[in-house]
């Protein structure tokens, strides 16, 4: 865990010295270990940072492709590292798919990022103050909504973001707009951002889940979309506590393969 408790500076007696006083020299300590931090935090996984061919996948492929792996969002202004596995993502095609914003080839300013390079940010607003990450895949207009995170990095830290000390780790990340919420992701900041060359926020590598562990359902929320409302386009972890819903009839269809 990442986030630390700052140090109490020592109180000064208001005495001039050449010497250096031990109020500046913890202060000195304090900003190097501050820096060797934000270095470390910075740098760490970068061997595993996720490239561009990983991306370029049909949205589908690429929305259970997800699973396993981790979301990263590193916070320039603390050093902070925030993360969390990617435990739940929504699928939106694009072209037919009524639940996609992109529906009919339907292309504005607002949703462009579903029209870019593969490994985009398509960040937008919900109800005024909320947000939501979906990242694009191949496809006109198609893209992954991630749903859901299970904290990895600086748990504390989101739950000070999240003004709430006492919430579960499995509450914290279990919804789209909450994972937002607790690693810091915007619109203003992240929408049509690359995830490949982007400093503050990316993916890496985890771990490649085994069929059987992967669940199927319908999308959450939709039902504007009519027949596609019920598409199975919505994959989660089996068994994992973060996952923001689960299918139990999806869940006892995996059990039965």
């Amino acid at each position: 865990m990442n986030s630390k408790r700052k140090r109490k500076p020592e109180i000064s007696d208001g005495k001039q010295s050449s010497a250096q006083s031990p109020s500046a020299k913890v202060l000195k300590v304090e900003s190097e270990a501050r820096k060797r931090l934000s270095s470390d935090n910075l740098t760490k996984g970068m061997k595993s940072r996720l490239v561009k061919s990983f991306y370029k996948q049909d949205c589908e492929s690429l929305a259970k492709a997800l699973l396993g792996k981790v979301l990263v969002r590193y916070c320039k202004d603390t050093g902070e590292r925030l993360s969390g596995l990617i435990v739940e993502t929504e699928a939106y095609l694009g072209g037919e798919d009524k639940g996609a914003h992109s529906f009919n080839g339907k292309r504005t300013n607002k949703n462009e990022a579903m029209f870019m390079e593969p490994g985009t940010c398509y960040v937008y607003n919900i109800y005024g103050m909320y947000c939501c990450m979906n990242i694009s895949s191949e496809g006109e207009g198609a893209a992954v909504l991630l749903r859901g995170i299970d904290p990895v990095d600086g748990i504390d830290h989101m739950q000070k973001i999240r003004s709430q000390k006492t919430l579960k780790e499995k509450d914290l990340c279990n919804g789209p707009s909450k994972l937002c919420q607790a690693l810091k992701i915007s619109k203003d900041k992240f929408n049509k951002v690359d995830m490949t060359s982007s400093d503050e926020i990316w993916l890496e590598d985890g771990e490649d889940l085994p069929q059987t562990k992967i669940v199927t359902g319908a999308r959450i929320n939709i039902d504007y979309a009519e027949e596609w409302a019920q598409k199975p386009l919505r994959f989660y972890i089996l068994g994992n506590k973060s996952v923001s819903k689960r299918d139990k009839a999806a869940e006892d269809s995996l059990s039965r393969v």
